[in-house]
Protein backbone atom coordinates (compact mmCIF):
# COMPACT_ATOMS: atom_id res chain seq x y z
CA UNK A 1 0.00 0.00 0.00
CA UNK A 2 3.03 2.44 0.99
CA UNK A 3 4.45 2.01 -2.36
CA UNK A 4 1.59 2.44 -4.19
CA UNK A 5 1.31 5.44 -2.72
CA UNK A 6 4.55 6.88 -3.36
CA UNK A 7 4.67 5.68 -6.84
CA UNK A 8 1.42 7.79 -7.08
CA UNK A 9 3.21 10.61 -5.50
CA UNK A 10 5.73 10.69 -7.64
CA UNK A 11 4.17 10.10 -10.91
CA UNK A 12 1.70 13.50 -10.24
CA UNK A 13 5.48 15.42 -9.06
CA UNK A 14 6.79 14.93 -12.45
CA UNK A 15 3.78 15.74 -14.45
CA UNK A 16 3.03 18.95 -12.40
CA UNK A 17 6.07 20.89 -14.16
CA UNK A 18 4.55 20.29 -17.58
CA UNK A 19 0.91 20.93 -16.21
CA UNK A 20 2.15 23.97 -14.67
CA UNK A 21 3.77 24.81 -17.70
CA UNK A 22 0.67 24.25 -20.07
CA UNK A 23 -1.43 25.94 -17.55
CA UNK A 24 0.69 29.24 -17.60
CA UNK A 25 1.06 28.77 -21.59
CA UNK A 26 -2.63 29.00 -21.54
CA UNK A 27 -3.21 31.73 -19.30
CA UNK A 28 -0.80 33.63 -21.49
CA UNK A 29 1.93 33.70 -19.32
CA UNK A 30 4.88 32.44 -21.71
CA UNK A 31 7.82 33.64 -19.82
CA UNK A 32 6.38 31.90 -16.75
CA UNK A 33 5.79 28.48 -19.27
CA UNK A 34 9.60 28.70 -20.86
CA UNK A 35 10.87 29.09 -17.28
CA UNK A 36 9.30 25.86 -16.01
CA UNK A 37 10.05 24.09 -19.23
CA UNK A 38 13.46 25.00 -18.84
CA UNK A 39 13.66 23.55 -15.34
CA UNK A 40 12.43 20.15 -16.74
CA UNK A 41 14.91 20.11 -19.86
CA UNK A 42 17.36 17.67 -18.24
CA UNK A 43 14.90 15.31 -16.98
CA UNK A 44 13.02 15.44 -19.98
CA UNK A 45 15.65 13.26 -22.56
CA UNK A 46 14.72 10.09 -19.89
CA UNK A 47 11.11 10.81 -20.75
CA UNK A 48 9.17 8.88 -23.82
CA UNK A 49 6.25 8.23 -25.12
CA UNK A 50 2.84 10.76 -24.60
CA UNK A 51 4.57 12.33 -21.64
CA UNK A 52 7.73 12.99 -23.87
CA UNK A 53 5.52 14.27 -26.93
CA UNK A 54 3.33 16.40 -24.25
CA UNK A 55 6.25 18.49 -23.44
CA UNK A 56 7.39 18.67 -27.10
CA UNK A 57 4.10 19.98 -27.55
CA UNK A 58 3.82 22.87 -24.96
CA UNK A 59 7.90 23.68 -25.27
CA UNK A 60 6.97 24.40 -29.15
CA UNK A 61 3.85 26.01 -28.44
CA UNK A 62 5.48 28.44 -26.06
CA UNK A 63 8.52 29.00 -28.69
CA UNK A 64 6.18 30.08 -30.97
CA UNK A 65 4.12 32.22 -28.82
CA UNK A 66 7.82 33.88 -28.11
CA UNK A 67 8.48 33.97 -31.73
CA UNK A 68 11.53 32.03 -31.74
CA UNK A 69 10.63 29.99 -34.90
CA UNK A 70 13.62 27.49 -34.82
CA UNK A 71 13.00 26.34 -31.67
CA UNK A 72 9.20 26.26 -32.47
CA UNK A 73 9.65 24.09 -35.22
CA UNK A 74 12.14 21.50 -33.59
CA UNK A 75 9.48 20.87 -31.07
CA UNK A 76 6.23 21.16 -32.78
CA UNK A 77 7.77 18.71 -35.66
CA UNK A 78 8.82 16.14 -32.35
CA UNK A 79 5.52 16.22 -31.15
CA UNK A 80 3.83 15.68 -34.45
CA UNK A 81 6.08 13.03 -35.47
CA UNK A 82 4.77 11.20 -31.85
CA UNK A 83 0.78 11.97 -32.68
CA UNK A 84 1.79 10.69 -36.22
CA UNK A 85 2.50 7.24 -35.14
CA UNK A 86 0.50 7.39 -32.20
CA UNK A 87 -3.23 8.80 -33.26
CA UNK A 88 -5.21 10.45 -30.56
CA UNK A 89 -1.94 11.38 -28.19
CA UNK A 90 -3.36 14.30 -28.12
CA UNK A 91 -6.98 15.78 -27.59
CA UNK A 92 -8.72 17.83 -29.74
CA UNK A 93 -7.64 20.85 -28.41
CA UNK A 94 -3.50 20.37 -28.39
CA UNK A 95 -3.78 18.36 -31.77
CA UNK A 96 -5.61 21.80 -33.09
CA UNK A 97 -3.02 24.41 -31.22
CA UNK A 98 -0.56 21.84 -33.04
CA UNK A 99 -1.71 22.17 -36.32
CA UNK A 100 -2.27 25.72 -36.56
CA UNK A 101 1.23 26.03 -35.00
CA UNK A 102 2.62 24.45 -37.76
CA UNK A 103 0.98 26.21 -40.86
CA UNK A 104 1.54 29.67 -38.96
CA UNK A 105 5.24 28.61 -39.41
CA UNK A 106 4.83 27.29 -42.94
CA UNK A 107 2.85 30.59 -43.42
CA UNK A 108 5.89 32.64 -42.07
CA UNK A 109 8.51 30.23 -44.41
CA UNK A 110 6.57 30.36 -47.40
CA UNK A 111 6.49 34.23 -47.40
CA UNK A 112 10.06 34.83 -46.74
CA UNK A 113 11.04 32.71 -49.47
CA UNK A 114 8.48 34.80 -51.84
CA UNK A 115 11.15 37.73 -51.21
Amino acid sequence: MRRTLAVVLLLAACGGGVGNAKSAYRKGRLAEAKTELLALEEDSHGWSGPRRADYALVRGLVHHGLGDRAAAGLWLREAKAYDDVHPGTFDEDDRTRLRLALESLDDQDERANQR
